[in-house]
């Protein structure tokens, strides 16, 4: 070897760099005088002992399998839709895809392609196959096959039921040419290839999975590259084979790959437990006992696996002949010290079924009602005792639980609005904001269980927090004093002015210790700068669960013991049962109206407060529902629609009586305006009130007809000082005058005329059956228990109106012109209706025009859509052509009505809404 001369001063090569970093091969030089003895190296990690009572490991039906299973069922109906009825566009995107090496693969590399494909295909089975075996995962490999032949069988029947049934349109959209032959482009061996990957597992789960994934999809690009498919046929043979494949897994279950056992005691040390029992608090069918053993270190830990290096073999011993001579000083260095922090071996961590273990004492003593009760679907919770024998409580968040709590907050956030929780599809995600609200609410002084450590292990996220002693939920009190009440209030408020809002505050999350103390648990869908409306939403779920447990005057005098004016009067709009917890909604069913008597409650505290809900729906299921239903009716009534007829009246149509229509729809705003003011307790400014329906038309785009205007009323009463209960009496009171009016209408124009309309008569099985369902009313109404129900459903109504309209009888002035009013809101609609009809130079009579309008008008406006959207259109066009009116100009008559009432006065209306809310009217 070459020699390396010594360096002339031993001072200019030093052993570090110039920020104090040893120098990597350069032995320091240690003056051996000055050391003293070697500090020991760090001893391995002593073996410890857990015992574990848990349930056993058992294969899971995921969620997240049947949330795959839709999403693939709607993805293949949308490719059959594109490919039926986007040919050209799927066709083209194919030919783009194509030409890129068209010329290239059919002139030189088909039947390398074809070799290529060809082998892939054969591969990928036995390679996902074999690797089963190989793993003795006889199950997964059985499960792969059957979704495999699932795949195929699938793919086999659709392909011949396209050939026999199918409609021309799709099977034209799917056919594909290869060798001078015509086929219908499902591939059967892709759908089965499919079927057996997504059969066999995850693509995380496995490399061998996600390496033949990809080989799968490159066979598929290459099959349309040369044109044997087409691409959606690629797709839909993809999607056919994936459907059974989820089918068995969601069936038969998978691997459960969250943390058990040896995984979760390791876990808790990591997390900085030495734990000695670990017993499972939540429901565990069949719990059992084991003992775990590890030598797994305490916190977590770096391990260095690289072989640390020694001295240059330049200064080494063994070549002490060759080496050049060295000073005393260099001679003299020690030899390289031992690494302080050996590697311990690797970790032979055991688990043993413990059999001397009396289970029953061990899950009592863990047990706890209040912390595990209405959470038992969320996540797994764990008692844990360590070594020094301190209990702590560990919440356990697992992949599965999180991707079903995520679908349910999914549908929360489209159907409510603003409210719903923020839950991340990832639960490492959801672990850290459960853990970052936990120290935020400990940081604002919040009584709630400290965070102690997280860890985590396979597909679960550990949090470990202090324990509650004796916690006891407020509906296990023997009573609910009014400390406990006030320390609520008092601990609600705290984390309130640090900005934090709880938003699932009921009876699983409200604990009491045995001093008597109230902790708040359950931070994971609270939010850390939460906004007004988060806030005003807890305020009202406490309240909520306090008139449960308690009673509605206690609940309130707690409140306002704790709450200035301002929040208890913020209270009454969110007192709603959408904005509370499944607990909370469950406990005050058995209560009865809770909520209209705590709003109520509230308005006698404070006559302020306005304690009408707030919107806070986007929509219902009826609202869906019905919806769907109005659609389909306009969809089928259009398909009906003769549109050269259509073409034709509309080019013909008289621009003088639109304008009369517009003028008569204007009317009515003035109409409605003096009902009100008729009716009013209060006095009121003509124009204002007539300015208000004005506005009410922007509210009408979000809401069922005649609620917006309903809801825009009693606002302006309230902003006028009339109390809420008169003002919702009041309301009710126009809307019951408006529906007389509509009845007595109808009746004095039958009788004038002396026929109810110029149309046929029903048939006799029409009239015998509405003579049945008269008859079968009218026996109903005999029954006691029907009387009682139909009375339930309208004494709420009779009890509000009544008061006021002996008032208003009283005043022949006020019904005279609230009736006047209602009756011009009425004519107005009908003449607006008939100028709409003229413009198209068809006429019908009077009476025949105002009991189609009226009945049709009342039928649209039965389907709770917005503004009566589609509904109100269908019923308008057919009332026109069931009296004589061609189906063409019936439905511009019913297009050109709608726009002149409805979506023209909306800009207006919303100019309107603007300058009333400026000026506090609304």
């Amino acid at each position: 070897m070459t020699d390396v001369p010594p360096p002339e001063n031993p001072e200019r090569a030093p052993a570090t760099s110039p920020v104090g970093i040893p120098r990597i091969g350069v032995t320091p030089i240690v003056d051996r005088s000055a050391q003293t003895t070697r500090p020991p190296a760090t001893a391995a990690a002593p073996r410890s002992t857990t015992l574990l009572v848990d349930a056993p490991e058992r294969r899971l039906r995921r969620a997240e399998d049947l949330l795959d299973l839709i999403v693939v069922a709607l993805g293949l109906a949308f490719m059959i839709i594109l490919a039926a009825y986007a040919h050209a566009t799927t066709t083209g995107v194919t030919q783009d895809v194509q030409n890129a090496l068209a010329v290239v693969l059919r002139r030189i590399l088909v039947f390398p392609l074809q070799a290529i494909e060809g082998l892939i295909t054969f591969t990928v089975p036995v390679v996902v196959i074999m690797h089963s075996l190989l793993r003795r995962a006889w199950r997964t490999a059985g499960e792969a096959l059957l979704a495999g032949v699932g795949g195929f069988t699938l793919a086999w029947l659709s392909l011949h039921a396209l050939d026999a049934w199918g409609p021309s349109i799709l099977a034209s959209g799917l056919t594909v040419t290869a060798s001078g032959t015509a086929r219908i482009g499902i591939s059967t061996v892709f759908a089965t290839l499919a079927g057996l990957l997504t059969g066999a597992g995850e693509r995380h789960s496995s490399a061998v999975i996600r390496y033949t994934w990809t080989a799968v999809w490159i066979v598929v690009g290459l099959a349309v590259l040369r044109s044997a498919i087409t691409l959606p046929g690629a797709v839909i043979s993809i999607l056919l084979g994936r459907l059974p494949g989820l089918a068995v897994r969601y069936a038969f279950g998978v691997d459960d790959n969250r943390a058990h056992g040896i995984a979760l005691v390791r876990a808790l040390r990591r997390a900085g437990i030495d734990a000695a029992r670990v017993v499972r608090m939540d429901r565990a069918p069949d719990a059992r006992a084991w003992m775990v053993e590890t030598e797994t270190p305490l916190g977590y830990t770096e391990r260095v696996r690289e072989t640390p290096l020694t001295t240059p073999a330049a200064l080494d011993d063994a070549d002490s002949d060759t080496a050049a001579p060295v000073t005393d000083e260099a001679s003299a260095a020690p030899p390289v010290p031992e690494p302080t922090a050996p590697v311990p071996p690797e970790d032979t961590s055991t688990i043993t079924p413990a059999t001397d273990v009396d289970l029953g004492a061990v899950l009592s003593e863990a047990s706890s009602a209040a912390l595990t009760e209405g959470r038992l679907s969320a996540h797994r919770l764990y008692a844990v005792w360590d070594t020094a024998g301190v209990r702590r409580d560990v919440t356990v968040l697992d992949a599965d639980r999180q991707v079903a709590g995520f679908i349910s907050t999914l549908w929360d956030r489209l159907r409510v609005k603003g409210l719903s929780p923020e839950r991340d599809l990832s639960v490492r995600s959801a672990a850290e904001h459960a853990a970052l609200m936990t120290l935020e609410a400990g940081r604002a002084g919040v009584r709630t269980p400290t965070l102690v450590g997280m860890a985590e292990a396979d597909e679960s996220m550990l949090l470990v927090t202090d324990h509650v002693s004796g916690a006891r939920a407020l509906a296990d009190l023997d009573e609910v004093g009014d400390e406990v009440l006030a320390d609520l209030w008092d601990q609600v408020s705290r984390a309130h002015r640090a900005g934090l809002a709880h938003r699932e505050l009921d009876s699983a999350t409200v604990v009491v210790d045995d001093d008597g103390d109230v902790w708040l648990l359950g931070w994971d869908s609270g939010e850390t700068i939460s906004s007004e409306l988060s806030r005003r939403v807890d305020l009202a779920q406490v309240l909520a669960l306090t008139a449960s447990l308690t009673d509605v005057e206690r609940a309130i005098a707690a409140a306002s013991r704790s709450l200035s004016t301002q929040q208890l009067a913020s209270i009454a709009p969110m007192l709603q049962r959408v904005v509370l917890p499944a607990a909370t909604r469950e406990a005050m069913g058995r209560r009865g109206k809770v909520l209209q008597e705590l709003r109520d409650a509230l308005v006698d505290l404070t006559p302020t407060a306005h304690a009408e809900p707030a919107k806070l729906t986007r929509f219902s299921p009826r609202t869906v529902i019905m919806a769907i239903v109005g659609l389909v009716a306009l969809w089928t009534l259009l398909a009906r629609m003769n549109i050269e007829q259509i073409t034709d009246a509309v080019a013909g149509a008289n621009i003088w009586w639109i304008l009369g229509a517009l003028v008569f729809s204007l009317a009515t705003y003035l109409g409605a305006g003096l009902a009100l003011v008729a009716f009013s307790p209060v006095k009121l400014p003509v124009w204002k009130s007539t300015e208000v329906h004005l506005a009410s038309s922007v509210v009408s785009l979000v809401a069922p007809a005649g609620v917006g205007g309903a809801a825009i009323n009693l606002r302006f009463l309230s902003r006028k000082g009339v109390p809420t209960a008169i003002g919702v009496a009041t309301v009710a009171l126009v809307q019951v005058v408006q529906f007389v009016v509509t009845i007595v209408l109808l009746i004095v124009v039958a009788a004038t005329t002396g026929q109810s309309t110029s149309l046929t008569l029903p048939s006799g099985w029409v009239v015998l059956i509405a003579v049945v369902l008269v008859a079968i009313v009218a026996t109903t109404l005999f029954i006691p228990r029907v009387r009682s129900w139909v009375w339930e459903k309208i004494a709420p109504t009779y009890r509000q109106v009544w008061p006021r309209l002996v008032w208003v009888v009283s005043n022949p002035g006020r019904l005279a012109l609230g009736v006047g009013g209602t009756l011009l809101l009425s004519l107005s609609y009908i003449l607006s209706f008939g100028a709409s009809l003229w413009a198209f130079g068809h006429t019908l009579s009077f009476s025949v025009l105002a009991i189609t309008y009226l009945a049709a008008n009342t039928v649209g406006s039965v389907v709770p859509s917005p503004g009566g959207i589609g509904p109100v259109e269908v019923a308008l066009t057919a009332g026109l052509v069931t009296a004589g009116v061609p189906s063409g100009v019936a439905l511009s008559t019913a297009i050109v009505y709608r726009l002149v009432t409805f979506w023209i006065p909306i800009p207006v209306g919303w100019l309107s809404l603007q300058r009333l809310q400026r000026r506090g009217d609304l």
